[in-house]
C-alpha cells in the first residue's frame, strides 16, 4: 500500500498526539497524586500535633491517679471526634481496645468503619507501626469512597499513654482529582480534534499545490519547461509556485551554461589526470635514488668508503629535494583549499617586497648576490600573507636559478619586475615555466614555486608574465592598483575605471 503525504501525516500526528497526550495525562496524574500526598502528609503532621495539644489539656483539666486514657476514653474519643469530623479510637498501652467513637454526619465511617479489637500481627498496618512508636497512616479504596487510617503513638512527659487511631473520609478530594483528570483528558482530545481538522485543510492546500509541481516535475524530465500557474498568494506555497516558475527558466539557462562548461571540465581533468602523474613521476625519481643507494649500501660485505660518501651525499641531496617539493605541495595545497576564505584588504606591497628582500638577502649572501629593490608605494586589495608568499617564491626562483655574484633587481613601476642575470634557459622551460614540476634538474628545485605565484597573482586579479633574453631573466608581475580619490579607494586596471 502507497503511503501518500496525507496518510504519513495522520498517522505521525496521531502517534505523536497519541504519545504527547499518554505523557502528559500520566505526568498530570502523578503531578495530583503527589499533590494530594504532601497535603496528606501535612494534614496528618497537624492532626497529630494538634490532637495531641488537645489531650495535653485534657490531662491537665481531668487529673487522674492512673492512667487518664483508659478512665476518659468515652469521653476523649467522643470530644477528638467532635472536633475533627472523624472517627478516634483509643488503645491503652499494651495494645488493648478502649473505646471508638464515629461522627453521626458521616455516613461513609459509619457503614464502612471496622472496629479494631486488641492490637495483635492482623491488626491494620498502621495500628501495628503505632505500637512500634511510628506514626503511619494508609489509604483505603472502597467503591467509590476512599478511608484515611491515620494511628501515632501518645506520648505525654515521655509516658507512652497508648495509641490515637484516626479514620477520615477522603473520598471528596480523590473524586475531585478524578475530575481534574477527566477534565484534561477531554481539554486535550478537544485540541487534537481542533489542531488536526486546522491541519487538515492546511495540508490540502499544500498538497493540491505540490501535486502540480510534481507534475511540472514530470513534464520537465522530458524537456517540457512549460511554466506552472503561479497563484496570487503571499505566503509560502504561492512563493514555491513563483521560485519554481523561476527555476525552470534558470534550468533552461543553466543547461546551457551546462554545455558550455563540459569542455571546460573536460580540459580541467585533462590537467588534473597530467598533474597527479608529474607528481607521480617527481616524488618517484628521488626515492628510486634513495632506495637504489640505499640497497646498494646495505648488501652484506659492503666495503666502499668512497661509493658510500657518495651515496650518503646523494641520499641527503634527493632527501632534500623530496622534502621541499612536499612542503611546495602542502603549501599548495593550503592556498588552493583557502580559497574562499582569503580575506583582502588595502595593502601596501612595497614595505612587504622590503621585508622579503631583507630576509632572504641571508639566502642570497652564500651566493654572493645582491638584492637591490627601488621603486615607489604600490597599493593593492589583497592578502598580505598570501603577497608576502608571492614575492619569497619570485626571489627565491631568482636566487636558486640566477648566475652566482649577480644582482637582482627588483623594480616597482606600474608593475612589478624581477630581473636577475641566469644562464641560458631552454624554449620547452620557458614556455611552461608556471606550469607545475617544470624545472632544471636542480639541488633545491621542485618545479612548484612559480606555478604556487600564478595561482595567487591569479587570486588577485592579476597577470604574471616570464621572459629570458641574453642571459637576463626577467618576471613581471601587474595587480590591478588602488588609487586613493578623497576619502576613496578606487581600483585601475588596463586604464580602465572600476
Amino acid at each position: 500500500m502507497k503511503l501518500t503525504i496525507r496518510k504519513k501525516f495522520f498517522i505521525g500526528f496521531f502517534i505523536v498526539f497519541f504519545m504527547a497526550a499518554s505523557i502528559s495525562n500520566q505526568i498530570m496524574s502523578k503531578m495530583l497524586e503527589k499533590h494530594t500526598m504532601t497535603n496528606l502528609e501535612e494534614a496528618v503532621t497537624s492532626l497529630q500535633y494538634s490532637s495531641t495539644q488537645f489531650i495535653r489539656q485534657f490531662e491537665q483539666l481531668h487529673p487522674q491517679n492512673e492512667n487518664f486514657v483508659v478512665e476518659n476514653s468515652y469521653k476523649l474519643a467522643n470530644e477528638l471526634s467532635r472536633l475533627y469530623g472523624q472517627s478516634v479510637a483509643l488503645y491503652d498501652s499494651e495494645g488493648h481496645f478502649l473505646y471508638e467513637a464515629v461522627p453521626v454526619n458521616r455516613p461513609l465511617l459509619m457503614e464502612q468503619q471496622k472496629y479494631e479489637a486488641n492490637a495483635e500481627e492482623s491488626s491494620s498496618e498502621e495500628l501495628k507501626q503505632a505500637f512500634q512508636n511510628q506514626s503511619a497512616y494508609t489509604i483505603q479504596p472502597l467503591g467509590e469512597g476512599t478511608l484515611l487510617y491515620f494511628a501515632y503513638p501518645l506520648y505525654l512527659n515521655d509516658t507512652l499513654y497508648g495509641v490515637v487511631r484516626f479514620t477520615a473520609d477522603y473520598t471528596e478530594v480523590f473524586l475531585h482529582n478524578q475530575s481534574l483528570l477527566r477534565t484534561f483528558t477531554g481539554l486535550t482530545i478537544l485540541l487534537f480534534c481542533g489542531v488536526y481538522l486546522i491541519s487538515l485543510l492546511l495540508s490540502n492546500q499544500f498538497i493540491r499545490r505540490v501535486k502540480e509541481v510534481t507534475t511540472a516535475t514530470k513534464r520537465m524530465t522530458t524537456g517540457d519547461y512549460q511554466p506552472i500557474v503561479a497563484n496570487n498568494a503571499s505566503d509560502e506555497i504561492g512563493e514555491l509556485a513563483q521560485n519554481f516558475q523561476l527555476m525552470q527558466l534558470q534550468i533552461q539557462q543553466h543547461i546551457e551554461t551546462i554545455e558550455q562548461e563540459k569542455e571546460k571540465v573536460l580540459r580541467l581533468e585533462e590537467k588534473r589526470t597530467t598533474f597527479f602523474h608529474n607528481i607521480t613521476h617527481e616524488l618517484k625519481t628521488p626515492l628510486t635514488t634513495i632506495s637504489g643507494y640505499a640497497q646498494i649500501i646495505g648488501e652484506k660485505g659492503f666495503d666502499d668508503i668512497e661509493f658510500l660518501q657518495k651515496a650518503s651525499l646523494k641520499i641527503r641531496r634527493e632527501s632534500n629535494r623530496l622534502n621541499e617539493m612536499v612542503t611546495q605541495l602542502l603549501a599548495l595545497s593550503k592556498y588552493q583549499s583557502l580559497v574562499h576564505d582569503t580575506v583582502h584588504e588595502i595593502v601596501d606591497v612595497y614595505p612587504i617586497l622590503q621585508s622579503v628582500c631583507e630576509d632572504l638577502q641571508m639566502k642570497a649572501a652564500p651566493r654572493d648576490m645582491k638584492i637591490h629593490l627601488t621603486g615607489h608605494p604600490y597599493t593593492v586589495l589583497g592578502n598580505p600573507n598570501e603577497l608576502r608568499q608571492l614575492f619569497i617564491n619570485v626571489i627565491d626562483n631568482a636566487i636558486l636559478h640566477g648566475t652566482p655574484r649577480g644582482m637582482i633587481e627588483i623594480a616597482i613601476e606600474e608593475d612589478i619586475v624581477v630581473t636577475n642575470p641566469c644562464a641560458p634557459i631552454p624554449r620547452a622551460i620557458a614556455d611552461y615555466i608556471f606550469e607545475p614540476f617544470v624545472h632544471r634538474k636542480l639541488e633545491g628545485s621542485t618545479g612548484l614555486g612559480l606555478f604556487i605565484c600564478a595561482d595567487i597573482i591569479a587570486r588577485h586579479r592579476g597577470t604574471i608574465r616570464f621572459e629570458e633574453k641574453h642571459g637576463q631573466a626577467k618576471i613581471n608581475m601587474q595587480i590591478p592598483q588602488q588609487k586613493h580619490v578623497g576619502n576613496m579607494y578606487c581600483m585601475f586596471s588596463n586604464n580602465i575605471f572600476l
